[in-house]
């Protein structure tokens, strides 16, 4: 699937137009996610970084991409200081400040644990008692979210600025139980960051996705006059992208 969505993207960019130096610019906002997005060298890369910046060309804008922390990126787009924010899952509660695009990629959240500590589950009542670790910046689905709420089992939030690989570490560490993570991301994190903390080759994902597979997105601000124009056109570009989701 990734590849070929990477050979569309080549495809296309090598037919596109150069922008000229009148082209508008489109303020883009995310924060450090990889391999979604991250800052390599000094540029900011990854794989959504790749569609959304071939999508924004293609639509006639110069992107203009910045990694911030999620909350402060968030709340520009939020007050429309920002035209454009990724990768994130829709919900009724941003559908009030955000027009969601189409999917840009997939998130599916697991559950990590410590390799050997024998923590299988089928409901969420199976995780009564346990300690689990979720991120404060983190939309995750909502019947799990209803669950945590009834205080059945004790919750961590992560906080820290990659919340993700600490709560990696914290299960490491046997200072939770578990850590909820989207998949391809906590993977990426396992494998980058294991020379350096050998600690997370104690902690796997175990079977089970929590609540169904999601979408990753970009959103525009309700701020622009002209956002459901904007989406509009994200929308025609990123199709013609053929991002499926079969190999």
């Amino acid at each position: 699937m990734l590849i070929r969505g990477f050979v569309s993207i080549l495809i296309v960019w090598a037919t596109m137009p150069v922008l000229s130096d009148t082209a508008p610019v489109l303020d883009v906002v995310t924060t450090q996610y990889p391999p979604f997005e991250y800052v390599e060298n000094g540029t900011v890369r990854g794989q959504d970084v790749e569609t959304v910046r071939t999508v924004v060309e293609r639509m006639g804008f110069v992107p203009r991409i910045r990694l911030l922390p999620w909350a402060r990126a968030e709340l520009m787009v939020r007050n429309g200081d920002a035209d454009l924010l990724f990768s994130l899952t829709a919900s009724p509660q941003r559908e009030r400040y955000y027009l969601f695009t189409d999917p840009i990629s997939t998130a599916r959240d697991v559950f990590y644990a410590r390799k050997g500590a024998d923590i299988s589950w089928t409901t969420y009542n199976d995780l009564a008692g346990l300690r689990l670790g979720v991120s404060a910046s983190y939309s995750y689905n909502q019947e799990f979210m209803d669950w945590l709420a009834k205080d059945l089992a004790r919750v961590m939030t992560m906080s820290q600025e990659q919340p993700d690989l600490a709560g990696l570490r914290m299960v490491a560490l046997d200072r939770v139980d578990l850590f909820i993570c989207e998949e391809t991301a906590c993977n990426y994190l396992i494998q980058k960051y294991r020379a350096r903390y050998p600690e997370l080759s104690r902690v796997i994902a175990i079977p089970g996705t929590v609540g169904e597979e999601r979408y990753f997105r970009a959103a525009f601000s309700r701020q622009r006059p002209d956002a459901e124009q904007l989406r509009s056109d994200f929308n025609r570009m990123l199709n013609q992208l053929d991002l499926g989701d079969s190999d």
